[in-house]
């Protein structure tokens, strides 16, 4: 069993300390620089030109030790990381991942690459599996997913999305590490400064927009809970978007908590013209909805998936968690059987990914946490149903501190696919972005990296950063698409 809560040292190039990081990362491991006991050390030298790589794991106790050369290779990153995760398996016994050694966030942006260079699918799989170890299975679907993603990344150039963040919500959940701030705690003054903040954020991206002729097709407001602001905040900011952005087609808001979206803001939300409404009640057993704090009842989400119903949002997505504290498998299939009962549009399905700035981190439920057979057990009932009832997945994405091999996936019936979501997670678009803790990336010409800006995620710190940072926006923006930058 693989100790928790340990650091890692490099002693090498910087070069490759990035590539170590990454691998050690998804191993589990923090940097060398935390306060925690070192249960792993790896050392790279270059020796006569060619590099040795040394790696020690264990306590001081009982340390196991391996080396290897690396002759020459055409990608020595790749090799770094493929001994290392090897030398791990064998230290503890550990099963060989399905993902092999494609350790990012998002591993279909692989799979996107290989198919840029007109790589057919049996090649694809053939590299997926012989040089990068991804098991056939995960390949498989890896190629399946991007085969369906391919008409939503291939934009043209002056298409965006735009992202709005509120990080605000009524109550902190266990398991969240978002830097949310809770809305009833703030005085009304300053919620008022928040929402000019956001407003003049907006208006900015709008005047950029009609400056270079961007489209922005589909918007994005989360957090957070965007529902727990003021309801005349939200009516601001939707007049903002609605009054500078005439070609919306797809248009998302985060709703997850029912406790804040009532009758009044589902009509506000529905007046100017959102579209599509995400339902988020995580689990809909009360016992965990409690121990969570969620404070909401099992028959709120009831009442307010059918209010979202009647008032004709197109599309209505539910979240749910795998992996919570004291849930069960037969916790998870009672979901799905309201899934099938509700018969959402869409369904993401994410794994608990414990991160040292939540709650739970440090609460005594931390050990009611299901071991991984289960959660992997959990997500595969999930998946079989939902395939069942014709869902088919179309994005998904990594975390580091997630149980096992895991990812979470988002699921959608034929024809409800959120182009947002696909183009947020292969980052194939310019996403113009406001509020705090939200990124601006700007696709390059190249069609493949990206510039950014970071907004900060403390509400005050990004109400007195906003001035430079739309300064630097308008810079990146005119490097981007040429013109002035005033």
């Amino acid at each position: 069993m693989i100790p928790n809560l340990q650091a890692y040292q490099y002693d090498g190039p910087e070069e490759f300390h990035a590539v170590v990081g990454q691998i050690m990362a998804y191993l589990g491991y923090a940097g060398g620089h935390e306060p925690l006991p070192v249960g792993a050390q790896i050392v790279l030298r270059n020796v006569a030109g060619r590099y040795i790589l040394e790696g020690w794991f264990g306590c001081d106790e009982k340390r196991w030790h391996s080396a290897a050369s690396l002759w020459n290779d055409a990608e020595p990153g790749q090799v770094i990381k493929n001994l290392i995760l090897h030398w791990h398996q064998r230290c503890y016994g550990t099963p060989v991942s399905r993902w092999g050694t494609l350790t990012g966030v998002r591993p279909t942006k692989l799979v996107h690459h290989l198919r840029d260079q007109e790589r057919d699918e049996n090649k694809i799989m053939d590299i997926l599996v012989s040089r990068y170890h991804v098991q056939p299975d995960t390949a498989r679907y890896l190629i399946t997913m991007t085969g369906l993603q391919r008409p939503y990344i291939e934009r043209p150039d002056h298409e965006a999305a735009l992202y709005i963040g509120i990080p605000y919500c009524p109550s902190h959940c266990l398991y969240c590490s978002f830097p949310s701030r809770l809305s009833g705690s703030e005085s009304p003054s300053f919620m008022d400064q928040f929402i000019v903040s956001v407003v003049r954020d907006i208006q900015d991206i709008a005047a950029l927009c009609r400056q270079y002729d961007i489209q922005i097709r589909s918007v994005y407001i989360g957090g957070g809970t965007p529902t727990c602001l003021p309801i005349a905040g939200q009516e601001t900011i939707l007049q903002a978007v609605a009054g500078n952005f005439r070609e919306i087609e797809e248009w998302t808001v985060e709703a997850g908590r029912p406790d804040t979206a009532g009758e009044e803001v589902l009509a506000l939300l529905r007046r100017y013209g959102v579209n599509r409404i995400s339902v988020n009640p995580q689990t809909m057993q009360q016992r965990l909805l409690d121990l969570l704090g969620r404070r909401h009842r099992v028959e709120d989400v009831f009442d307010m998936f059918s209010r979202c119903r009647k008032m004709g949002f197109s599309v209505i997505n539910m979240d749910f968690i795998a992996g919570l504290p004291e849930q069960t498998q037969a916790d998870m299939q009672e979901n799905m059987e309201i899934v099938c009962q509700l018969h959402p549009e869409n369904v993401t399905i994410h794994t608990l990914a414990l991160k040292k700035r939540a709650p739970l981190f440090h609460h005594p439920l931390r050990q009611q946490i299901p071991p991984a057979r289960e959660v992997s057990s959990m997500l595969q009932s999930c998946e079989d149903v939902l395939k069942d009832h014709g869902y088919i997945p179309y994005y998904m994405y990594r975390q580091k501190y997630m149980a096992g091999s895991f990812a979470n996936v988002g699921y959608a019936q034929r024809g409800t696919i959120s182009r947002y979501n696909i183009q947020m997670m292969e980052e194939r678009q310019t996403i113009l972005s406001a509020g705090p803790g939200s990124t601006t990336k700007f696709l390059s010409r190249d069609g493949h990296s990206l510039k950014k800006i970071y907004m900060p995620k403390d509400p005050e710190a990004y109400v007195q950063a906003l001035s430079e940072r739309i300064r630097q926006r308008r810079h990146l923006c005119a490097m981007i698409y040429g013109g002035d930058d005033t």
